[in-house]
């Protein structure tokens, strides 16, 4: 049987993962503490919606293969069916890298347009095509991330992801020279690609050390589990193909970065670029509870996955629990910290940003109900819920474009805040709901 409560490594891997979130963190708020005062408040806006378009394209170039490789590799492992394992990663890495350059060429053929016709910053062309050079890394990076997790190697999985590509990035920035008309900018965002392709060697690297486990297939004899008690593998149903998992995911994924991104692309259409830097910032200091979370659920996911697999209901409840209860023991405090410092918080950036502070209290708000109901979308990928959780996510996308449609354009830069938080505030709510509904108020047949 596997163990409910994680031992001594596990809490040890838990507390690898943590530190690994903390350096990400104090990457990422430096990295925003800089962009903001060597590019100032108009580029920095422009960067923002950079790194947003990104987001969006990446996660669409994804396919919803990354979490479903997860999935498939992790309940694969658990019942010892490496080659399984095996035809997910590789069919799951090929097909990523090819939607990654389509991606890459889409961004290429559109960025005018969308720079003067979408933003009305014509400026913003050449940083949108530069970022087209971003898109492959950032999608391999993402994807050799969650094959990592699938293997039970979150640590490994946060640095390529998230880790190490900001401090990277704000390395590059602060040795970069002071430059004039839009240098910096420009710069940056080609940093930013060779910090993520850093990443993705990195993570290649850390996946060849793993091949081993590929090479084996699922044997009808006793074996041993976590606590050393012999036990027999129970009879387990074959997994749905890789793309019947990921198809509902990949709905999932674009709700998601769609609703994050979609207060930023409206405010921008709706305000300055300086305005957008602004909610910007606001936006991605709140997130930095959503990154606590997403690294707590990173390292559930394979133990979600290969639970429910080998059908251990109890188990999987008492560990879901222990998962909730210290993502909300992190995301908590920091978000009071947000809700009673925004205008410090802010300062640290630049003074230009305190206009944000509202905002900022408004987003941490809804970041601290996703901390008190935390990884219950993780939960119900992971156990093959992706059609319930796409029915969640679509009626969320709803909710957020009818919010953000009405509130932007009568309160501004607060009311992108309040739709923000709203819509997360939603998501947690639902995922919450259904995760008892269909997970863990039933019994696997």
């Amino acid at each position: 049987m596997l163990r409910a409560v994680p031992g001594g490594g596990a809490l040890l891997r838990y507390a690898a993962g943590l530190g690994v979130r903390g350096v990400e963190t104090i990457g990422k708020l430096g990295l925003y503490v800089a962009v903001g005062v060597r590019l100032g408040a108009h580029d920095a806006g422009l960067f923002f919606l950079c790194l947003t378009w990104i987001g969006v394209v990446s996660t669409a170039a994804r396919l919803g293969l990354d979490r479903a490789m997860t999935r498939h590799i992790a309940a694969e492992l658990a019942v010892g069916d490496g080659r399984a394992a095996r035809a997910a990663l590789l069919q799951g890495l090929g097909l990523t890298s090819l939607a990654a350059l389509a991606a890459a060429l889409l961004t290429v053929l559109v960025a005018e347009v969308a720079a003067v016709r979408l933003f009305g910053f014509p400026d913003l062309a050449w940083p949108l095509y530069l970022s087209a050079l971003v898109l492959v890394p950032q999608t391999l990076a993402f994807s050799l991330g969650a094959a990592l997790a699938g293997f039970g190697r979150g640590v490994a999985a946060q640095i390529v992801q998230n880790a190490l590509w900001p401090v990277l990035t704000l390395a590059a920035l602060l040795a970069m020279p002071v430059a004039q008309e839009g240098g910096s900018l420009d710069g940056l965002i080609v940093a930013l690609g060779v910090a993520l392709a850093a990443s993705c060697v990195l993570g290649g690297f850390i996946l060849l050390r793993e091949r081993g486990r590929l090479r084996t297939s699922p044997v009808p004899v006793p074996t041993l589990a976590a606590d050393g008690v012999p036990a027999s593998l129970p009879e387990t149903e074959a997994l749905p193909s890789l793309w019947t998992t990921a198809l509902p995911l990949l709905v999932v994924e674009l709700t998601q970065v769609g609703l994050s991104g979609l207060p930023v692309f409206l405010l921008g259409m709706a305000a300055d670029a300086a305005t957008v830097g602004a909610f910007s910032i606001a936006s991605r200091i709140s997130m930095l509870i959503w990154v606590i979370i997403i690294s707590i659920g990173t390292l559930a996911a394979p133990r979600y996955a290969a639970l429910y697999r080998l059908g251990e209901m109890d188990q999987l409840r008492a560990y879901n629990r222990m998962v909730q209860r210290g993502a909300a023991l992190v995301a908590v405090p920091a978000a009071l910290v947000m809700l009673a410092f925004p205008d410090f918080l802010l300062g640290l950036i630049s003074a230009d940003f305190r206009v944000a502070a509202a905002a900022l209290q408004i987003l941490a708000l809804g970041q601290m109900a996703n901390g008190l109901f935390s990884c219950q979308d993780i939960l119900l990928a992971m156990t093959g819920r992706g059609d319930v959780l796409r029915r969640l996510n679509l009626l969320q996308l709803a909710v957020g474009l009818l919010l953000c449609g009405v509130l932007i354009p009568a309160f501004g830069l607060p009311g992108a805040a309040l739709a923000a938080s709203l819509t997360v505030l939603q998501g947690a709510l639902g995922t919450h709901w259904a995760a008892r509904r269909y997970v863990l108020n039933t019994e696997k047949n």
